[in-house]
């Protein structure tokens, strides 16, 4: 080390198994100090506390080979740095001398600073890491004071002066393998719903001064770019998935209003258990009435189709005073989202099985008010120790092919669009939705097919494949031709036409120069259903490569990165690698 340069060590958080996740949080890492970074491993790591440069004595990795990087810099962004990783738990910055002055606007609660060898060194603890560790401890808190304690433990433990081995209570918080529900994401279950650390990782390389998400979905994206600073606009045709960002920018907001209501409506339904109702509110109380949707009616059995509705009228006569879709009405929609699990066979036809959770609704909601309660004290303890104000964000319900935005009027775009119908399983996604929907009032109980055919990647969905890429038709020729999947074939056509015309809106909404970073599958695999042989191999990524360069956008890399999968007996070829591919685009001169 020299003595003119800073230097720069970043551990990464223990919970990062894949390699591909390793070469992100470098890259990252690499755009964030504008130099290039040099792998270390454990040993290195723990080197560095010997020598007294301050790292904790117990580093709790999981994983062998890279566990970190370090790289010298002239002058470091420390709070760019801070508030941006993604990636990482830690980050040691030595300075060239003993002056500390550089160290005064990290969070004093997440930094120690020291000297060392005649060097001025500080730790701190990156924003996002403490949010994912924050959420952890929402989950295992008892109750929202509860929680604050917990954490309040856990940072003096992080920041000590001599800082000791780790406790078992802090190694549970710190080695959490799914750490994916804070700041809000884990408001409510989402099927493939965008990886926070990924959503943050790209919207640094793209790096705009402002971010559009046209397939906003639950609003991961705008989430993390206003906690990053970045003002953000989400579009989405899904009334529902509109309803759970807006509810999440709400929450980021919240003045304690919300935190008051959940209070109130939890005594609300507690005195309802118990009996002890006024007069005026048996007075008012509503007869439980129908909103399942027709498809599902026949599927429930009548008792309890019964006990459903009732649960959701009793919950939704408590939440009257509120605005309609407040976070609170996201919360009885998480428990009926839950409370009925859909798997669609993926054969065209919409069939589906359906399971039945054994709990209430009215449990599952309460559960999930608990749950919010706790969410928005860490939400408050962390923008207590961090001086956070989130940027704005809006997000309105329209179309990706359509978006209602002005020409060249976004810096950044990161988004996800929905997967290929044709071997996804998913070209009924939107019934899966339905129950939720109807109790919110967001569509009626008889309009479920009628918005459904209105998705992209829908089955109802048809098209031609005139003027698409030869793969693209190669595709939908073969599929024609497969006596299993000719009924999927139109609806694939129309498919890669609307991804065509949603990537023709990201040219004509983005300023010149500007990037996006357009997240899909990297192949989807034909298999035989008994036998679970590959028939054939798309190569997706590619295939939406080559659109985007119909649309005017220049392609400036392909990048390839691994995902673990949660469930690997759901279907045939499920134990199989699973990768997603980021293009990333550019508006080039008209």
């Amino acid at each position: 080390m020299t003595n003119l340069r800073w230097t720069l060590v970043f551990k990464l958080r223990n919970n990062i198994a894949l390699d591909d996740d390793v070469a992100l949080a470098r890259r990252e890492i690499s755009v964030l100090t504008g130099t290039d970074t040099l792998p270390i491993d454990e040993e290195a790591l723990h080197a560095l506390c010997t020598q007294g440069w301050l790292l904790p004595k117990d580093a709790s990795i999981h994983r062998a080979g890279v566990v970190g990087f370090r790289c010298t810099v002239d002058a470091p962004d420390l709070k760019r740095l801070f508030w941006r990783l993604s990636f990482c738990e830690q980050v040691l910055a030595i300075a060239p001398s003993e002056d500390t002055s550089a160290f005064q606007g990290l969070p004093a609660r997440l930094t120690r600073v020291r000297q060392v060898h005649g060097r001025a060194c500080a730790v701190f603890l990156p924003f996002n890491a403490v949010a994912e560790w924050s959420d952890v401890v929402a989950r295992r808190a008892k109750s929202p004071q509860d929680a604050i304690t917990l954490l309040d433990f856990l940072m003096d433990t992080l920041v000590a002066p001599n800082p000791p081995e780790l406790s078992q209570s802090v190694r549970a918080i710190l080695c959490a393998k799914q750490t994916t529900g804070h700041l809000f994401h884990g408001l409510h279950v989402y099927k493939a719903k965008f990886f926070p650390r990924m959503a943050r990782a790209f919207i640094n390389l793209t790096s705009g001064a402002n971010l559009l998400d046209p397939f906003a979905g639950s609003g991961t994206a705008l989430i993390e770019a206003a906690v990053m600073g970045v003002p953000a606009i989400g579009v989405d045709i899904d009334p529902l998935s509109v309803a759970i960002a807006q509810a999440k920018a709400e929450l980021l907001c919240d003045d304690g209003t919300i935190q008051d209501a959940i209070l109130d409506v939890l005594t609300r339904l507690d005195a309802s258990a118990k009996g002890q109702v006024s007069l005026f509110d048996i007075a008012e109380t509503p007869a439980a009435y129908s909103i399942t949707p027709h498809f599902l009616r026949h599927r429930i059995p009548e008792p309890e189709l019964r006990e459903v509705e009732a649960d959701v009228a009793q919950i939704l006569h408590a939440l009257r005073h509120l605005p309609a879709c407040s976070p609170l009405h996201i919360a009885l929609s998480d428990a009926l989202s839950r409370k009925f699990k859909f798997r669609f066979l993926g054969l065209g036809y919409g069939r589906f099985s359906l399971s039945i959770q054994p709990r209430r609704v009215r449990a599952m909601f309460t559960d999930n008010l608990n749950y919010l309660a706790r969410s928005l004290s860490v939400w408050q303890w962390l923008q207590a120790q961090t001086g956070l104000r989130p940027a704005p964000i809006r997000v309105m319900h329209g179309d990706a092919r359509r978006l209602p935005l002005e020409d060249a009027s976004v810096d950044s775009i990161v988004t996800s669009p929905p997967y290929m119908p044709a071997s996804s399983g998913r070209e009924n996604y939107l019934k899966s939705k339905a129950y939720a929907m109807t109790a919110l009032g967001l569509i009626a109980p008889d309009a479920v097919d009628a918005l459904e055919a209105e998705q992209i990647g829908s089955v109802q969905r048809v098209g031609d494949t005139e003027d698409l890429p030869e793969d693209a038709r190669a595709v939908v020729a073969w599929m024609q031709s497969d006596p299993t999947r000719c009924v999927k074939a139109s609806a694939t056509a129309s498919y890669f036409v609307d991804l065509r015309e949603s990537l023709r809106e990201v040219h004509r909404v983005l300023t010149l120069g500007s990037k996006c970073a357009y997240v899909v599958a990297r192949r989807h695999v034909f298999y035989r259903y008994q036998s679970r042989e590959v028939v054939r191999v798309v190569e997706s990524a590619g295939l939406t490569a080559q659109l985007a360069e119909q649309a005017g956008l220049r392609v400036l890399e392909q990048i390839h990165v691994e995902l673990q999968k949660q469930n690997t007996v759901a279907r045939p070829r499920s134990l199989d690698a699973y990768y997603e591919t980021i293009l990333l685009l550019q508006r080039r001169g008209d």
